[in-house]
């Protein structure tokens, strides 16, 4: 975030408006500490149910998702966002002089959930969400861990439970070491219980018990 607030501050005069959305299933005191630590002068708003990915189909963060004036996505990138890298930049850039942006990266999910599933999903991140609100997190937690089970392929709600069991991972610095072996445990625990095969979440035909 820092570093595009740099990229915000520099290109303030143009006509573009930059807004972070902040996956939170633990609320917006969660989300605080890193727009404060950037600095940031943007909006910075809370998705709180994830529904910023259920609406766009995601199952991974950081993104860049670019509208235009008339509501229409011109471009989008799904995982590996980065100030830091030269092509999301540089598409950011044209999109603001109001050239083409570029095609959008493939973006294929490993599956998708029934309406049902999804329903089952949102509805336990919602209950998630309304525990820890009053202080009953780790049966908050618990519900986090049941969406989870249902879409395991889904590092957003993985994440939200790694950053509520392991802050020091996530504040005042994300370690992102420690998240690949993190996830590398957690996958074997998975193909281990049945729930995950070698090569990905969840099984062909899999029916989340």
């Amino acid at each position: 975030m820092p570093g595009w607030q740099r990229f915000y501050a520099a290109h303030h005069a143009s006509d573009f408006e930059f807004v972070a959305v902040a996956l939170e299933h633990a609320g917006a005191e969660a989300a605080r500490p890193y727009a404060a630590r950037a600095g940031a002068t943007f909006p910075v708003v809370v998705d709180e149910h994830g529904l910023t990915s259920g609406l766009l189909g995601f199952k991974v963060v950081p993104n860049g998702v670019l509208v235009d004036q008339d509501g229409i996505i011109r471009y989008a990138k799904y995982g590996g966002f980065s100030i830091d890298r030269a092509e999301d930049v540089a598409a950011v850039e044209r999109f603001i002089r109001g050239d083409d942006p570029g095609p959008s990266p493939d973006h294929a999910p490993l599956y998708a959930l029934g309406s049902l599933e999804q329903e089952v999903v949102a509805t336990r991140l919602r209950l998630g969400r309304l525990l820890d609100a009053v202080g009953r997190r780790e049966e908050a937690l618990a519900e986090w861990q049941a969406a989870l089970r249902l879409d395991p392929g889904n590092l957003v709600i993985r994440k939200q439970i790694w950053a509520v069991r392991y802050p020091e991972r996530f504040y005042p610095a994300i370690n992102w070491t420690w998240q690949k072996e993190q996830l590398a445990c957690e996958r074997a625990a998975e193909v281990a219980a049945g729930i995950c095969d070698p090569d990905g979440c969840p099984l062909p035909h899999h029916v989340p018990r």
